[in-house]
């Protein structure tokens, strides 16, 4: 699915990027290793793990991390929006917060092994939320799998209005 969604992206000609908490950066290295996809289609990655990236460099409100939390679909959506001002050649940004190992903000509710991730697309913001389980690497790789699967979506969706 990667490869598809890679080959897609340089096919129309469309920038990506990256706002990584919980993922830390694997997302953009492995949309990096396929062809061209440096050159051609990946613009980079800003990795904010901990809260303080967040509040610093992309201006999260604390009140949002504070009220839902630094992993939770509303932040994530406010890391989309603000990723397109840092990358603004960006056809496409990827937010991705959530909680691969033990720790953080894990509820009942809200357990390890979830991701929230936001795809600003044309502008619109379109929100996912997973539950996946395995190792902290098998997440990792599924995560990259669904993020890909979701990104060749959209863009194929809006290929196919556009081309009506």
């Amino acid at each position: 699915m990667l490869k598809q969604c890679c080959n897609e992206l340089e096919r129309q000609q469309l920038k990506i990027a990256f706002i990584e908490s919980a993922s830390s950066g694997f997302l953009c290295s492995q949309f990096s290793i396929y062809k061209h996809s440096g050159a051609e289609i990946l613009l980079g990655s800003l990795v904010c793990y901990d809260p303080s990236i967040k509040l610093q460099v992309l201006h999260i409100a604390p009140e949002l991390i504070q009220q839902y939390t630094a992993e939770s679909a509303e932040v994530t959506r406010a890391l989309a929006n603000e990723g397109k001002k840092l990358f603004t050649k960006a056809d496409v940004i990827v937010a991705c917060t959530g909680l691969l190992k033990p720790g953080g903000s894990a509820t009942t509710e809200k357990p390890e092994g979830t991701f929230f991730i936001s795809i600003l697309f044309s502008g619109k913001l379109h929100d996912y939320r997973y539950l996946i389980t395995g190792t902290p690497q098998q997440r990792l790789n599924v995560l990259t799998e669904k993020v890909a699967a979701s990104v060749l979506l959209l863009i194929t969706m809006d290929s196919k209005l556009s081309a009506k």
